[in-house]
């Protein structure tokens, strides 16, 4: 029996190859099962069964759940594409007005086309022979703080310059809208 670490049978390769791991890590979803972030010391409340006290609330709050849904990974993804699209200079920066609930569509748009503005002027300043390098994504980290709400840090790099982006996403009339847009 061989080992790992032997050659191969011709005697020329290694029976292993490693390859450089990729410059970005992929979004956060280890765990395969939710779990309910719960103490051991936490008083439990045990009601009277003779109704004397208040009685319990009838709807109560979802536990708050590690990771993030599917449905609110998918937004994350759609408006992140489109944000990038924005700061390379594809969009309009007014197309993510109709990705924003409308009382924050114009701080939305408004933080949009600053960081557009910024990725422009980066372009302007390299020599005019030199390639324009792309905004792109290195990483995104979302986390889901409650049912119908995401949250989102996105690191993004151009060039030799590195960039932050952080946005909130509610869930209303079974839509995903920004409701905070902050490019940094």
């Amino acid at each position: 029996m061989r080992s790992a670490v032997e050659l191969a049978p011709n005697g020329s390769r290694a029976a292993i190859r490693l390859r450089p791991v990729p410059r970005y890590e992929p979004p956060f979803d280890d765990e395969a099962t939710p779990q309910v972030w719960t103490s051991s010391r936490q008083l439990t409340l045990e009601w009277p069964a003779d109704g004397s006290a208040a009685s319990p609330p009838a709807t109560m709050e979802p536990p708050v759940v590690a990771g993030a849904s599917g449905d609110a990974k998918l937004a994350v993804r759609r408006f992140v594409r489109l944000c990038v699209e924005v700061l390379n200079g594809f969009r309009p920066a007014a197309h993510l007005r109709r990705l924003a609930l409308p009382s924050h569509a114009a701080e939305v748009v408004a933080q949009g086309l600053a960081g557009a503005r910024r990725a422009a002027d980066l372009r302007r300043t390299r020599q005019a022979t030199a390639r324009r390098p792309p905004v792109a994504v290195i990483k995104v980290v979302l986390c889901e703080p409650r049912a119908g709400a995401v949250e989102a840090a996105v690191t993004l790099v151009t060039g030799d310059r590195t960039w932050a982006m952080a946005f909130r996403l509610e869930l209303h009339q079974q839509t995903w809208a920004a409701t905070a847009l902050l490019v940094i």
